[in-house]
């Protein structure tokens, strides 16, 4: 029991941290642009689903296709960014949220319904050559290591650029005072533009290492999107820190709940979880600080 109570926390943490890196794009895309990208699962699913096609049909090695699927995954950042959310950016508070909400759904169902359609076979998985190693007597796949310290790795060099770099800086000023960071010269345009390729960058690296420890579907969109926004929300919508503190929560409770009661239960019960932490804690764990 115990060694099986072990293996379900380390499933968890790794699939926390995966969920933080999805949320992460989310939290600085929210924080600069005030903009909550509903399209953001589906971009890891165009770089997972790009790599696969790649892979599987054209018969390109795994590095070459992963570098085209983020590749891929970014040019629609760009597009999202600076074509279809031009108009948000001229309205203000809730209008533009509300119309960023609008126009990032329909780019979702698009992305979703296209990739369906046209890539219903479109399934990444990455194999580790080792099935398994030992740590301390504890026997785990070799995937949920390589995934736990890469996922941990990234998370921690995107926390170290916004707290330590001038760029990590001024997007933390952009987030927490706009105008003031406008006075000192610090382009919202430019930076906008970045957390949108950061983020895109983050969610197709989620995706990749998702595939490593578990198949990802090309319909998978959906879920990781509702999973990210639901860490965004429990971590504190600007702070990247919370977000990553309330990924590694969420994936260790979700977790344990699939074993329990199963997947759909588990989406419920993790809901009803997560209303009452928010009427305890009603702005995330952390509150707002990036």
């Amino acid at each position: 029991m115990e060694t099986s109570f072990l293996l379900f926390l380390v499933d968890g943490v790794v699939f926390g941290l995966i969920l933080s890196l999805i949320a992460a794009g989310l939290t600085l895309i929210y924080g600069l642009a005030g903009v909550l990208n509903l399209a953001h699962g589906e971009l890891l699913v165009i770089c997972t689903a790009t790599s696969a096609v790649l892979i599987q049909f054209l018969g390109l090695p795994l590095p070459a296709a992963l570098a085209v699927g983020i590749v891929m995954t970014m040019g629609a950042a760009v597009f999202l960014e600076k074509i279809l959310l031009q108009p948000v950016y001229r309205l203000e508070g809730e209008e533009r949220t509300l119309l960023g909400l609008y126009l990032t759904l329909a780019f979702s169902i698009f992305l979703h319904s296209a990739l369906i359609v046209t890539f219903p076979l479109a399934f990444l998985t990455v194999n580790i050559p080792a099935p398994s190693i030992s740590i301390m007597g504890l026997t785990l796949r070799t995937a949920q290591v390589v995934a736990g310290i890469v996922s941990a790795a990234i998370l921690a060099a995107v926390y170290i650029f916004l707290r330590k770099t001038w760029s990590g800086m001024a997007i933390r000023s952009l987030t927490q005072n706009e105008t003031g960071a406008l006075i000192v010269g610090v382009s919202v345009k430019r930076y906008r533009l970045f957390v949108f390729l950061l983020g895109a960058l983050l969610v197709s690296l989620a995706g990749i290492i998702r595939s490593v420890v578990a198949t990802v579907a090309p319909e998978g969109g959906i879920e990781f999107t509702i999973l990210g926004l639901l860490v965004c929300v429990v971590g504190g919508i600007r702070s990247v820190y919370g977000t990553i503190m309330a990924g590694l929560v969420i994936g260790v409770v979700y977790t344990f709940l699939v074993v329990f009661i199963g997947t759909y239960l588990a989406y419920v019960a993790l809901l009803i979880i997560i209303m009452a932490l928010l009427l305890i804690r009603p702005y995330g764990i952390v509150g707002e600080r990036l």
